[in-house]
């Protein structure tokens, strides 16, 4: 359950009326091994994302204040605008009732790219490409069938991965390297994760369970396991929501700067 108000604004590329929403609150109930805060119901990460319904302009409400040149959102129109077509992955192809709105992965994917077009900082388009991953797991996103699903995890996940080490450059966001550690043994990559993972446990002042997990995910890595995990299961062995007795769930905040930030 997620709690929220609803406010309109104009949508700085067209000017169309959007409804955004400012969402308060969420119930954590647990975490998976890339960062992402588990919730029961509709995830906060779901009602954070919106799209004008006329010209596809995507993100988070903040972006729908911006002031954007005329320059720019003649390019956006004209350029990137007829290039977010929700296909692959419409909800038609999806075996989905249509809708309006696209599903949420859409939405991030579309404000991904928005962020391109608007030259936004690379860990901000990040940000977006590891929510779109993030909702592959999250209803309605995960109903695609298998196939298409795993062509979705393949692009967004080397699009972040991409991202988030452009970012590395001059952002030195403790999270930010392990996520890429954890993105790249998802992604197979586990030369990349291992690099990742051992620079967290040696070089950088995270978590302590963060460090504890990156510990356990580097023997992943050297033996070629991508197999997806909740930080419970890597660190306890445990089953979702049934955490190890006397630890309790990490205080996370699902937005900020780094997905899953630890703040």
């Amino acid at each position: 359950m997620i709690v929220w108000s609803t406010i309109e604004a104009s949508c700085p590329i067209c000017s169309n009326r959007t409804r955004l929403r400012e969402v308060g609150s969420g119930f954590v109930q647990g975490q998976d091994s890339d960062l992402l805060v588990r919730m029961g119901g509709k995830h906060i990460i779901q009602a954070e994302i919106h799209t004008c319904n006329k010209c596809r302009f995507s993100g988070y409400a903040s972006d729908f204040v911006r002031t954007i040149s005329p320059p720019a959102r003649t390019r956006f129109i004209e350029e990137v605008a007829p290039t977010l077509v929700d296909d692959p992955g419409s909800t038609t192809s999806r075996g989905l009732s249509p809708q309006k709105t696209p599903l949420p992965d859409v939405q991030y994917h579309w404000a991904a790219r928005t962020a391109e077009a608007l030259g936004l900082p690379a860990c901000e388009q990040a940000d977006r490409w590891v929510r779109a991953y993030w909702c592959l797991r999250l209803a309605p996103s995960s109903y695609v069938a298998d196939a298409l699903k795993k062509s979705l995890k393949k692009l967004y996940l080397t699009r972040a991965i991409s991202r988030l080490r452009q970012g590395l450059r001059s952002d030195r966001d403790r999270n930010r390297v392990f996520l890429v550690g954890e993105l790249s043994r998802r992604n197979n990559n586990f030369l990349m994760a291992s690099h990742y993972l051992r620079r967290f446990v040696e070089r950088e002042n995270g978590a302590p369970y963060l460090k504890a997990a990156a510990l356990k995910l580097l023997e992943l890595s050297q033996k070629r396991v991508s197999q997806d995990l909740t930080l419970e299961e890597v660190l306890y062995g445990a089953k979702p929501g049934k955490a190890k007795p006397g630890n309790s769930t990490p205080d996370v905040r699902p937005r900020g700067g780094t997905p899953g930030d630890m703040g």
